[in-house]
């Protein structure tokens, strides 16, 4: 009875390392979306101020953009 006891306890156990694992792999996986998204974010920021500056060229030169 105490062995059944035992092996319901190590199988319990390695079912939540199994879910910490799968815990820890979506965690990781927020994670590196959240940098893509703040990333992606960034090359925005910079292609809106690049456009801007083009903007700012053509006027300087007389073109309509």
């Amino acid at each position: 009875m105490f062995e059944l006891f035992a092996v319901g306890l190590e199988m319990q156990k390695r079912m939540i390392d199994a879910q910490m694992q799968g815990v820890e792999a979506a965690r990781d996986m927020v994670e590196a979306a959240q940098r893509q998204v703040e990333s992606g974010m960034a090359a925005t920021q910079a292609n809106e101020a690049g456009l801007k500056a083009m903007k700012n060229w053509m006027n300087l030169w007389g073109m309509r953009g």
